[in-house]
């Protein structure tokens, strides 16, 4: 139970980040610039707030080995695709396949690198 709550905290967190940093990207960066270069502004700002959330929450909850840091990263990760998915047809009102079809190439890796950085860094950067 304890890896469900530092998971659901450590996504809040992060998602919290994204929701502050997201509409700048979007109103501000993104149709000056371009959208990899929205992404590439803000790829700092988040991978910051993923390090700084999944420390603390590995000191503050106690997810000590690796294996459980490894499962807050995958299941924050299970929440925020399932966000990410259910807000693009709320919010933009469009689907998933048009959302990826909406990316170039550099865009779209940026976005998975992101993705993958933010399951994988409860285990980077949590207790030694």
């Amino acid at each position: 139970m304890q890896i469900v709550k530092a998971a659901v905290l450590y996504f809040l967190i992060v998602f919290a980040a994204g929701w502050v940093c997201g509409p700048l990207r979007e109103l501000i960066v993104v149709p000056r610039f371009g959208r990899t270069v929205g992404l590439l502004a803000e790829a700092p700002l988040m991978l910051i707030a993923m390090a700084l959330a999944a420390r603390w929450i590995s000191r503050r909850l106690a997810v000590i080995t690796m294996g459980a840091r490894a499962a807050v990263g995958l299941i924050a990760l299970a929440l925020l695709l399932a966000i990410e998915a259910a807000s693009l047809h709320w919010m933009r009102g469009i689907s998933a396949a048009d959302y990826v079809a909406g990316h170039d190439l550099a865009a779209g890796l940026i976005t998975l690198a992101l993705f993958a950085l933010f399951a994988a860094m409860p285990a980077l950067v949590g207790r030694h």
